[in-house]
């Protein structure tokens, strides 16, 4: 409780878990259905869940920043995070009542992320930020900022 005295933004790594656990949660309720789309559609869930926990439990290091930064962008802002949550969320929106419960979750933080894109009153946590880079490394579609 103390981290999040000091730094409030670091109250986003604990919903980011919460919604990991969702997710993984969610997945294992889709496996229950046999069908073929409810198996890769959990396995997909467990997975982006898992790794959603891993990204926000471990400390965040400059290759894990660069890897995400280049597969997956997206979960560097609010906005990104926001509407993968909430494609996240209505995906486990089906068969049972611990998926609704579930989806809806994910998906209600998924729009208060995208909201908060817009607002703007804290800052992003460490695991959110985007990884250090050389400034004269910038893509070709900049250029110079003078």
């Amino acid at each position: 409780m103390e981290a999040i005295r000091q730094n409030p933004a670091e109250l986003f790594r604990f919903v980011n878990i919460g919604v990991g656990g969702f997710a993984v949660a969610g997945g294992i309720g889709s496996l229950i259905n046999h069908s073929f789309s409810s198996i890769i559609i959990g396995i997909y869930e467990v997975l982006i869940g898992a790794l959603i926990i891993f990204l926000e439990i471990r400390a965040p290091t400059e290759e894990h920043k660069v890897l995400v930064h280049k597969y997956a962008s997206f979960m560097h802002s609010f906005i990104g995070r926001g509407v993968f949550y909430l494609l996240l969320g209505v995906l486990m929106l089906n068969y049972y009542t611990i998926l609704y419960v579930c989806g809806t979750v994910v998906g209600f933080v998924g729009l208060a992320y995208i909201a908060l894109n817009f607002v703007q009153m804290f800052e992003a946590p460490s695991t959110m930020q985007p990884p250090n880079t050389d400034p004269e490394s910038q893509p070709v579609c900049q250029g110079p900022t003078e």
